[in-house]
């Protein structure tokens, strides 16, 4: 760090003894030229080094030299330069006497002054010499060599390495620490400069410091605190700050050693200012490190003293830097004491109120001002730091009258700061007000004062607006007084506050009005501030805007002539404001307001003409229409001077005028016609050719406007166009800017009206142009377009405007689309519409998409009649193509549906009406019920169907319209060109068909009578050929549709078609022949029906007659469901029940059964309670009725017994005893009727079935007989099985002997060829195993073969109950399970597997379970065959379901019940010998890769560690089996955790599988590739890792899904472990380039894993370290983590990076990320420069790549963008920039902009380097950018000079003539800026011409007719400037124009401001001298212009003839600097 080169005070200088005291006689009297002094310092350094020199002579001399040194700065040079000096001083401080050694050290500290000759001084080899002489025994040599040390070491270490290192090899620091110890006691002036040296040497962090506690330095330095020398106290507290800085552990030892008293008792004003500041830094740095610290400052009384520090600077007018740096470091003492500066202001605000105040109200407030003033915001943090409102109620509380005026200033202080700061000020309201209203208070006399205050009070406490606050009118009357009576300031504050009044309260505008406040204000803008001007334009256009009234007021009060003037000598905000007035102000065209603004206009000032020609533009618009077209009137020359204005050369004024004259002929359409001529014309059309795009933009919207088409306007021919003027134009329609090119076709879009233009349009392709902008342009450039597209249309064919299809099409999409955003109501949609008809007629360009349908149908649905009538001629043309898009979309805007049906009812247009029926048609087809809904809402069902009925009536051709209708599918695939009458038949139909009531109304719209009529004529003539061939089956289909309704069928006109219906049935058409029959169809059923209903005779008929009855209705029921309801209904039930219960004859009996069995048939019928009854007599009938009635009646039963509720009833029981008595009966028949009769009624039922037990016989014996009779059919077989089956559930049955019995028959029916009957008896005979003595019984048979064999097929039932049968037959029978194996079970059962339901599955295991536990079965040959069980275990454990049977205990599901079943099972048989050898196959692949899902640990273990192996072998197979979703089910698994060995194995098969083809990376869930980052292995984690990256890649969404899932933490884990660093490390750095992820929470905590990461010594990947660079550049980006507390270790691993050379690519990584972070966080910031960054990235300016060195100048601009590192700023910084702009220049002759700015940012934070000679050296640097630079850097430098120029006033005078002198030489590139860069450079480079020294050189050339009355004339010239003295020309004699050539020139240090040349010409004679006149030069103007020459006329009396006497002069200013001086 660098410290200030002079202690404070600065020490006395060291005098030498009286013998060398240097005199003016000495030498140092008569050098004032530079030679004489070079020449007299050579001549002493030869005498000092010549040998016969003696010891006196060289004190003589070395005192001299030291006089020369101290009395001329260039002196110093030249002796530092003098190659010899350096040497010869060294032999003197080495071996001359004590005298000269003191001279020499004196000279040395002279010469260390400059920063180049210190560093000469240094490296000479002083240091030991003057250490030697700092121990001497004289003081006057002490002093003179501490002062030597002190100045030698004035530039620090920080920035000196090589100076570092002769420091630290002399041994300078323990040796000066030696000086200060107590025992010496040193002279206070030795002290002081030894302390000054140590200050300078022992930085921060740098090490002496460890010397300096060896030394004891915590006692020596707070020893010296009590010193009396100001040098030593303020250079030993800086010491004690950077002791505690560096070594915070010291602190306790400091406050020990009784510090904390000492420093607070530097701080009172008895001291110093340099002592006070340096104490008050100690404080800080003492704080801010130590809570014991803060408490012992406390304690020590020291709060009040350091706001005593604080308020210091202002209570004693202190000034300069020193005082700064008291108050920022007292500020900062006392917030860290505090707790922060918002703990700080808020405990101010608190102790402000205190009743025991700790120092005095008036410091307290103070200091409260201070820190309210330099309250930063910490890290750019959006929330309130702290309630600002609080402290604003207590200052306004303190405010309140008081007798202390000295309080009442320093709140009101307080308060301005508050306000002013604009991190604070945005939570307070009304913060701009209250500002301005301190302002006033602080200048306001006593009475208006406490007025205001009470104003303030009341806004800030009260809660009203600054309106009610200031008193409302009173208040506005207050201001108004002021703007007259007060000083400039006071009025600009006045103003201000009425501006905001305006601004926001309505009312202010008429209080001021009535308070007078007009005419001041309006004298305001006259003679007020440029700023007051502003602000009164600003409140008077408020005013004029609100009230006609008080703009009438406003223009009486004399505003206008002011505001011209306001217009001409304003400024740019000025002038804007005045043109915005003038806008409200002006509401009549007078001729002299226009003739003023014309003389503005065509005048020198102002600069800008672009708000004049904007005023004069809307006066224009006012004048009348006579005016502006009558050449001479004011109005007509103010149009003409804006149409020659065009031709002006600045482009700004063109392009103002043109856009002023648009405006013009667009409001004034009036005069268009009258001024479309060629002297208005020509000149837009001129610059439609101008290379200012925006210029020829705004001519071509004039043009357009001038020719926009009017009634006035006979023709379309535009003569003042000629011939090839319409190309600028075209051209302008095809240029890239879609603005420029839609205004180009607005204006093209009049043009193209006179077809000769349009011809040459067309030939010049302004098609591509007007499509381009359809596609592309706003919605008034696609409206225009259109336009101009539909004008070319009128005048040529579509396809020489539209070449081919595709363009074609685009024209049509891109004008359809444009319709979204038309007014419907106008012409323009009507318009585009037209065009795409006209281009929809073309039908190959016709292939519309979605999106411009719809635009279509919203014109439908919204549009005007016309509009509607133009989009269904559209869209009707579509019909065929896209009939469902069309419907969806028609259906979607239901207002379409109505407004089709409207026009079809109410259009004029056949083509309209035929069109919007062929669009319902497609809206109806697709969407019926919501087609139906929408007519209905709309009301125009009704009248739509008469239309339509009316157009089948008309049948009229629409041969304009060709729309594609399909026929109904399966008869024709043609298209017919539609007749109107066609497509109303269609709808009607389509209506009809949905909408029952639309039947009768079609009838009553006389549809009926059209139909018969349409028949009849095609009827009596067919051979004829008939016009509407289509509509006569759409007749027929109509029909048949109509005769569905009853009425219809019943109507006359019905009658009347049979006819014709008839002979259409012979058609030779099969399509009329099928619709004909169809309607005849309807015709006869709905008739039939009609007969059927009155069918009320079916009782009586049962009653008269039941046998005829019976009949017929068994005729009419067989066969018709419908039939059979239609008896129900009529009571057939009930009758036929009735009529059986009368026991009638036995016949009759049957044939009534047999009835009943047909209509219970129909399953609607068992709902009747009649059946209830039915099945009652029935039963009866079963019991006593004769032979074929039982027959019937079980028949019926069987029938009945379908009805749940039926079977259940206890009436049902009562059937069960017959039904078994019939099982007996002789017929085959019967006994069938019985059985199926008993089966559905005991089947599932076991209570029902048990009934069977308790009837009369034996039924078991009854079914044995059937089954064992040879004459039975299988049929009745399978039956009698089937009732055994029911019958076996029953114990008791199964006990019975005949049971045994049954077991053959059954045996031999299973062996039948009826699967029906083999599954009966597989069934029956499986259910007889459940008894033990049956299967020993059974096992004697040999079944074994039969029974496998019937374990296959597709019958899984009977596969199920043979497999059941076979598990029962083996269960501890080894030789039938042996028997079972060799007859083939096994191989059976896994050819079923793969698609068994899960129940059969359960048998199968439970089969395999029994035959494997034979021991037998398993170490034979037969277990090879069973390791394919796998797969059907697998299969097993898989089903949620289990059989039935299986013996479950309660608390086990089926589910588990089967998966236990099959562990067990597959537990055996992975224990086999054989599976353990066969399990490695490619065939163990797919059961082994579902077994590892199945989610049986044991299992899983097994299935998964084979697969390792198999997974190399064979990884396709893997995943082809569905291995992938397997495992990662296992990896993914958390409830319950797989152990970590399976998980690994698991890990490790997938990565296997993954490794083999990439393709498999997408179908591993993302959640599962982020699991496997958890591995141990590293193979699979690389795996993982490239997977995840393919899947980033693929998709940034996935980003997202992969950080939810835990990537980021896992990745980061891998980072600390070092695994896979690489991959790793890329896939992190492309999460957080996502900006979704980055907002994630987790993102937050992956800044310090990944800046340890970088931190780490075992870190060695340099593609990781990169990686992990990019990612915390990423997360930088994000505003919230670049200020998180983590970002701090970030800086510090960023800058680390730095340090250790890395590639170019990780600097530009490293402090792009470095940016960000301290952009946002000042904390960062600080951080950086602790790690010592700001060294690192200096190093880095002077990169080779240049990128690097800008982006390093950009992190410096960004770390000095505040004060927050104003310790580490210093003049090395400004050098380094300055050798990075050098270097840059130098090697690639071009200038950094980054540098450039950066310079101009630390300039403008840190004034204190203003006076640095290093800001001095960069002058001539940014000289060099100014002249060679870009726009961007001349701005910079511009910037950067202007900050210094301010600070020149400030500074020494010779550093600012200095800096001044060197600025000067961009006098000329200034003046060179002034005529050619933008205007926003102006101001600056104005400012700095007229502040830099220059030299006016005015050159005399020629006199011109200098002619006298009498005698000849010898002319000379004398020149005066100011009070200086006159130069003179030389005489040219006889001559009446001389020349003479002659310059004159004189330096300014300031250019000449107001001042003028005065010139008086003469002539010299004999007789004296005649006076030829004079001429007056104000010399102001070129001082900006450079040169300013010509021939100025001579003012002179004696002028009688006229003519005129002139002088030739040039005046130059420039920098190069002369001699002499005014």
């Amino acid at each position: 760090m660098r410290m200030s080169k002079s202690p404070s005070p600065e020490p006395q200088e060291p005098i030498s003894s009286s013998p060398s005291r240097p005199r003016e006689s000495n030498g140092i009297s008569g050098m004032d030229d530079p030679e004489s002094t070079m020449s007299r310092v050579a001549h002493f350094v030869e005498q000092l080094h010549a040998n016969m020199s003696s010891p006196h002579e060289k004190e003589l001399i070395t005192a001299r030299l030291l006089g020369i040194a101290r009395a001329r700065k260039d002196a110093r040079t030249l002796i530092g330069t003098h190659v010899q000096a350096m040497p010869l001083f060294i032999s003197v401080l080495r071996s001359g006497t004590p005298v000269a050694k003191v001279n020499v050290a004196a000279t040395l500290s002279v010469l260390c002054k400059d920063e180049d000759l210190r560093l000469k001084v240094l490296l000479g080899g002083c240091i030991p010499p003057l250490l030697a002489l700092l121990k001497s025994e004289s003081t006057e040599a002490r002093k003179a060599a501490a002062e030597a040390l002190y100045e030698v070491s004035s530039g620090g270490l920080s920035d000196d390495h090589v100076g570092m290192k002769i420091f630290v090899t002399e041994g300078v620091v323990p040796n000066l620490w030696d000086q200060l110890n107590p025992k010496n006691k040193q002279d206070k002036v030795v002290e002081g400069f030894v302390t000054g040296a140590l200050r300078n040497l022992c930085g921060d962090k740098n090490g002496y410091w460890k010397a300096t506690l060896e030394a004891g330095g915590v006692d020596i330095i707070v020893g010296l605190l009590y010193s009396d020398n100001a040098a030593a106290q303020s250079n030993a507290a800086s010491l004690l700050a950077r002791l505690m800085l560096a070594f915070s552990d010291s602190i306790p030892k400091v406050i020990d050693s009784g510090a904390v008293k000492a420093l607070l008792r530097l701080l009172g004003q008895e001291n110093d200012i340099s002592v006070r500041a340096s104490a008050a830094d100690a404080l800080e740095a003492l704080s801010s490190k130590s809570t014991r610290a803060k408490k012992a400052v406390v304690d020590a009384d020291g709060v009040p003293v350091l706001i005593g520090a604080i308020v210091a600077p202002s209570k004693e007018c202190m000034q300069g830097e020193c005082g700064q740096a008291l108050q920022g470091h007292a500020t900062r003492a006392l917030a860290n004491i505090c707790g922060g500066m918002s703990a700080l202001i808020m405990y101010l605000g608190e102790l402000s109120q205190s009743p025991r105040l700790a120092a005095p109200v008036a410091d307290i407030i103070g200091a409260l001002a201070y820190s309210l003033m330099v309250f930063e915001q910490q890290s750019g943090v959006e929330e309130e730091p702290f309630d600002a409102t609080q402290i604003e109620d207590i200052l306004v509380m303190l405010l309140k009258p008081r007798d202390n005026k000295l309080v009442q200033e320093r709140v009101l202080e307080a308060l301005a700061s508050l306000y002013s700061n604009k991190y604070l000020s945005r939570w307070i309201n009304h913060a701009e007000a209250k500002k301005v209203l301190i302002a006033l208070i602080t200048m306001a006399a006593a009475d208006a004062q406490e007025y205001l205050i009470l104003a303030l009070t009341s806004l800030c406490c009260d809660g009203v607006g600054l309106w009610e606050a200031i008193g409302m009118r009173e208040g506005i009357q207050l201001l108004i007084s002021l703007l007259g009576l007060s000083s400039e300031q006071h009025q600009e504050y006045a103003v201000q506050l009425l501006a905001i009044l305006t601004d926001q309260v309505d009312d202010s505008k008429w209080a001021i009005t009535a308070a007078g406040g007009i005419p001041p204000l309006v004298q305001l803008l006259e003679i007020g501030s440029q700023k007051a001007r502003e602000d009164a334009a600003h409140v008077l256009w408020n005013l004029c805007c609100h009230s006609e009234d008080i703009r009438a007021c406003v223009e009486s009060a004399g505003a206008v002539p002011a505001f011209l003037w306001l217009l001409k000598s304003g400024g740019l905000k000025g002038q804007e404001a005045s043109a915005m007035a003038l806008g409200k102000l002006v509401r009549t065209a007078d001729s002299a307001t226009i003739n003023q603004l014309l003389a503005l206009l065509l005048g020198d000032s102002p600069s800008s003409k672009a708000h004049i020609i904007r005023v004069l533009g809307h006066v224009l618009t006012m004048a009348s229409h006579e005016d502006l077209v009558h050449k001479g009137s004011a109005a007509n020359k103010g149009l003409t001077s804006l149409v020659q204005v065009l031709n002006s050369s600045n482009e700004e004024t063109q392009e103002y005028a043109a856009s002023v004259l648009a405006d013009l002929f667009s409001t004034r359409q009036d005069i268009c016609d009258s001024l479309a001529t060629d002297e208005i014309v020509h000149p837009c059309m001129k610059l439609l050719t101008s290379k200012t795009q925006v210029i020829a933009t705004q001519s071509a919207r004039a043009l357009g406007a001038l020719s926009r088409p009017t009634k006035a306007k006979a023709t379309n021919k535009m003569s003042y166009i000629a011939e090839g003027d319409v190309k600028p134009l075209i051209k302008l329609a095809k240029t890239s800017s879609i603005d420029a090119a839609e205004t180009a076709v607005a204006a093209l879009a009049n043009l193209l009206s006179d077809p000769q233009i349009a011809a040459e349009a067309l030939e010049e392709d302004v098609v591509s142009a007007l499509t381009r902008v359809l596609g592309e342009g706003t919605s008034e450039g696609k409206k225009n377009a259109s336009r101009a597209l539909h004008q070319l249309l009128k005048h040529f064919p579509v396809g020489d405007v539209l070449t081919g299809n595709a363009q074609c099409r685009f024209a049509v999409l891109a004008l359809v689309d444009s319709l979204n955003s038309m007014d419907l109501d106008g012409t323009d949609a009507a318009d585009a519409l037209e065009v795409v008809a006209l281009l929809a007629r073309m039908k190959q360009s016709v292939n519309f998409t979605y999106s411009p349908l719809e635009s279509l149908v919203r014109c439908l649905a919204e549009g005007p009649p016309l509009v509607q009538d133009k989009a269904i001629e559209i869209l009707s043309r579509l019909c065929g193509d896209q009939p469902v898009v069309l419907g969806d979309l028609l259906v979607a805007q239901s207002r379409s549906i109505g407004s089709l049906a409207n026009r079809i009812m109410n259009s004029s247009s056949l083509e309209v009406r035929v069109g919007g029926t062929a669009l319902l048609i497609c809206a109806a087809k697709e969407h019926k019920q919501a087609a139906m809904d929408a007519l209905d809402v709309s009301g125009y069902l009704r009248p739509l169907i008469y239309a339509l009925v009316d157009m089948m009536k008309q049948n009229s051709s629409c041969s304009s319209l060709e729309i594609e209708v399909r026929t109904p599918r399966g008869f024709m695939e043609r298209t017919a060109h539609c007749l109107g009458g066609t497509v109303a038949l269609w709808l009607i139909s389509i209506i009809c068909s949905f909408h029952a009531k639309s039947k009768i109304t079609v009838m009553e719209a006389g549809g009926l009578e059209a139909l018969s009529e349409k028949l009849t004529s095609y009827a009596s003539n067919p051979q004829a050929e008939f016009e509407d061939t289509e509509g006569i089956w759409i007749s027929a289909l109509l029909l048949a549709i109509l005769f569905q309704d009853a009425n219809v069928v019943l109507a006359p006109a019905t009658m009347r078609i049979i006819p014709s219906l008839a002979l259409l049935m012979k058609s030779d058409e099969v399509i009329d022949r099928f619709f004909a029959a169809q309607a005849m169809a309807s015709l006869i059923c709905q008739t039939l029906l009609l007969y059927l209903k009155s069918f009320v005779w079916i009782r009586n008929l049962i009653k008269l007659c039941p046998p005829i009855a019976v009949q017929l209705l068994t005729r009419i029921a067989d066969g018709s469901d419908t039939n059979k309801l239609i008896m129900a209904e009529a009571g057939a039930l009930d009758a036929l029940t009735k009529y059986l219960s009368l026991s009638p004859q036995d016949s009759s009996e049957a044939s009534v059964s047999e009835l009943l069995r047909i209509l219970f048939s129909n399953p609607d019928l068992l709902r009747y309670e009649a059946s209830i009854s039915s099945l009652n007599q029935l039963i009866a009938v079963l019991r006593l009725g004769s032979r074929n009635a039982r027959f019937s009646a079980a028949r019926a039963l069987h029938e009945l017994f379908d009805a749940e509720n039926i079977r259940d009833s206890e009436l049902a029981r009562q059937a069960v005893q017959p039904l078994v008595d019939m099982l007996n009966a002789a017929s085959e028949s019967e006994q069938q009727a019985a059985l199926v009769a008993l089966i559905k009624l005991t089947m599932g039922n076991s209570s029902k079935a048990s009934l069977m037990t308790d009837v009369e016989g034996n039924p078991l014996e009854s079914l044995y007989k059937i089954l064992s009779s040879s004459t039975s059919s299988l049929e009745l077989k399978g039956n009698a099985a089937q009732l055994c089956f029911v019958l076996f559930n029953i114990p008791k049955i199964r006990a019975l002997p005949m049971a045994s019995e049954c077991i053959e028959p059954l045996i031999l029916l299973m062996q039948s060829e009826s699967s029906t009957a083999v599954e009966s008896g597989v069934c029956a005979f499986e259910r007889l195993l459940d008894d033990e003595q049956l299967v020993e019984l059974a096992a004697a048979y040999d079944i074994v073969d039969l029974i496998v064999s019937l374990v296959s097929g597709s019958n899984h039932q009977l596969i199920e109950t043979s497999i059941c049968a076979l598990t029962k037959l083996g269960k501890d029978r080894t030789p039938l399970k042996l028997d079972m194996v060799k007859a083939g079970i096994i191989d059976n059962c896994l050819e079923l597997l793969p698609v068994a339901p899960s129940s059969l599955c359960s048998s199968i295991a439970e089969l395999f379970r029994i035959l494997t536990n034979s021991s037998a079965i398993s170490k034979g040959s037969a277990a090879a065959r069973i390791h394919s069980a796998l797969q059907a275990l697998v299969n097993i454990l898989e089903k949620p379901q289990s059989l039935a049977t299986l013996k479950l205990t309660p608390s086990q599901s089926p589910s588990q019940a089967i998966q236990q079943l099959g562990t067990e099972l597959l537990s055996h048989l992975l224990a086999q010998e054989h599976f353990q050898q066969d399990i490695t196959t490619k065939n163990a692949v797919v059961p082994l890769v579902q077994l590892a899902g199945i989610g049986i640990l044991n299992l899983q273990q097994t299935a998964i560690k084979a697969l390792e192996n198999i997974s190399i072998s064979w990884p396709k197979a893997v995943a082809d089996a569905g291995g992938i979703f397997e495992l990662a089910k296992v990896i993914i698994q958390d409830d319950p955790q797989p152990p970590h060995a399976l998980w690994e194995s698991a890990a490790l098969v997938l990565s296997n599988v993954l490794r083999f083809n990439a393709e498999y990376y997408f179908k591993v869930p993302l959640v599962v590739l982020v699991k496997m980052l958890h591995s141990t292995l590293e193979s699979t984690i690389t795996v993982a890792l490239n997977a995840l990256i393919v899947h980033e890649r693929s998709d940034a969404s996935n980003a997202e899904q992969m950080t939810e899932a835990g990537a980021i933490d896992a990745l980061l884990d891998l980072l600390r472990s070092h695994q896979c660093e690489e991959p790793a490390g890329r896939l992190l750095e492309a999460l957080f380039n996502n900006v979704r992820v980055r907002e994630m929470k987790v993102s937050k905590y992956a800044i310090a894993p990944l800046s340890q990461y970088l931190l780490d010594p075992q870190t060695r990947s340099q593609s990781g370290r990169l990686l992990a660079a990019l990612a915390l550049g990423d997360l930088s980006q994000h505003e919230g983590l670049a200020r998180a507390s983590d970002s701090v270790s970030a800086c510090r691993a960023l800058i680390s990076l730095l340090e250790d050379q890395p590639t170019e690519e990780m600097k530009m990584v490293a402090i792009c990320a470095l940016q960000n972070f301290v952009m946002r966080s000042r904390t960062n910031r600080r951080a950086v420069a602790e790690a010592g960054g700001i060294l690192v990235v200096q190093e880095l300016l002077l990169s080779p790549n240049s990128d690097v060195a800008a982006q390093a100048a950009l992190l410096i601009k960004f770390l000095f963008s505040n004060h927050t590192l104003q310790e580490y700023v210093s003049n090395e910084l400004i050098r380094s920039l300055t050798a990075a702009l050098e270097k840059e220049l130098w090697s690639t002759a071009t200038i950094n902009e980054e540098v450039l700015r950066t310079i101009n940012v630390i300039f403008a934070n840190f004034h204190k380097l203003h006076i640095s000679e290093a800001a001095t050296l960069c002058i001539p640097h940014l000289v060099g950018a100014l002249k060679s630079g870009s726009d961007a850097a001349q701005e910079s430098v511009l910037d950067t000079l202007c900050l210094l120029k301010h600070s020149w006033s400030t500074m020494p005078i010779d550093i600012a003539k200095s800096q001044a002198m060197i600025a000067a030489e961009a006098i000329p590139i200034l003046q060179m800026l002034m005529k050619t860069c933008p205007p926003s450079f102006h101001d600056k480079a104005d400012s700095l011409l007229h502040c830099l020294p220059g030299c006016l050189t005015v050159t005399i050339k020629r006199g011109n007719n200098l002619k006298q009355a009498m005698g000849g004339t010898n002319a000379f010239c004398r020149l005066t400037i100011g009070n200086g003295p006159p130069r003179q020309t030389k005489v040219v004699s006889h001559s009446t124009s001389p020349e003479w050539k002659e310059g004159f020139t004189w330096a300014f240090d300031v250019p000449p401001k107001g001042q003028k040349l005065h010139i008086l010409c003469k002539s010299k004679s004999t007789f004296g001298k005649t006076n030829l006149g004079r001429v007056t030069i104000q010399i102001d103007k070129v001082v900006t212009e450079g040169v300013y020459s010509g021939l100025f006329s001579l003012n002179h009396d004696s002028n009688k003839d006229g003519s005129s006497r002139t002088l030739e002069i040039e005046i130059i200013w420039s920098n190069r600097i002369s001699n002499e001086s005014m």
